[in-house]
C-alpha cells in the first residue's frame, strides 16, 4: 500500500539515499552562493535577470529537498 503524501508518517529511506540527498542539498546551496557572487560581475540587465532566476531556482530546489529530508527516517538495516 502506498503512503499518502500528507501522511504524518516519515518516509523510510536507506542511509545511502539520505546521504545522497544531503549532498545534493549542499551542492545546490554552494552553487547558488557561487552564482550569486557572479552577479556582481554581470553588466547586462538580461544576464543579471537570468542569473538571479538561476540562483532562485537552486535555492528553491534545495529548500524542497530539505523539506523532504525532514520527513525521512533511516530504515533499519
Amino acid at each position: 500500500m502506498r503512503q499518502r503524501i500528507d501522511s504524518p508518517e516519515p518516509y523510510h529511506v536507506s542511509a545511502r539515499f539520505r546521504n545522497t540527498l544531503e549532498a545534493a542539498i549542499l551542492a545546490l546551496e554552494a552553487g547558488a552562493a557561487r552564482d550569486e557572487k557572479a552577479l556582481r560581475l554581470l553588466v547586462d540587465h538580461d544576464h543579471r535577470r537570468r542569473q538571479e532566476l538561476l540562483v532562485a531556482g537552486q535555492l528553491e530546489r534545495a529548500l524542497r529537498l530539505r523539506l523532504l529530508l525532514e520527513r525521512t527516517a533511516e530504515r533499519a538495516a
